[in-house]
């Protein structure tokens, strides 16, 4: 006796029967805890409240983070996601600039002179209370990369601090 590939399973007596549907799976705890007391927070009120609470958030972000936005070192553009600083803090932006690319022009220069200078310009690791040089073999490719890379952040800085005096926001 053969029977049919109808997609459904034979049975003992040789007629096909379906195949037995998964039971669906029983909701987790997590599931009812998050499902009822949040239930109302969908309507209306709730998406009310959720919308001033970002709103809240964003103005204080707005406000508070001002004093860290600069331009790109590299690019001397501001990123995008800045931009909502643009039409109110253009002078703030390039106070913030020039204070943030001096230090870090003065970071980069120490870094590349101890490079040159044959030490590890990396802050010690070890466990006493000496902060010794660190001998470094300048030559290795390691250090030769890493101090072209250098000069050219180097470069770019010192190209942004003197475009900044007369610096336009396109």
């Amino acid at each position: 006796m053969t029977v049919k590939s109808t997609g459904k399973r034979p049975s003992a007596s040789g007629k096909a029967r379906p195949a037995r549907q998964r039971a669906r799976d029983k909701p987790k705890v997590i599931d009812r805890i998050l499902d009822f007391p949040y239930r109302k927070l969908f309507g209306l009120s709730g998406q009310l409240t959720i919308a001033s609470f970002v709103l809240v958030i964003l103005v204080v972000k707005f406000v508070t983070g001002i004093n860290t936005v600069t331009l790109d070192p590299m690019t001397c553009e501001l990123a995008w996601v800045d931009t909502v600083y643009k039409p109110f803090h253009k002078q703030r932006i390039l106070a913030n600039t020039q204070s943030e690319l001096t230090k870090l022009m003065a970071e980069k220069q120490t870094a590349l002179w101890q490079i040159n200078a044959g030490r590890n310009p990396f802050p010690s690791t070890g466990n006493g209370n000496v902060a010794g040089a660190k001998r470094i073999n300048k030559d290795k490719f390691f250090w030769r990369s890493y101090a072209v890379n250098l000069e050219k952040e180097r470069v770019a800085i010192s190209t942004c601090l003197r475009r900044l005096p007369t610096y336009s926001f396109d």
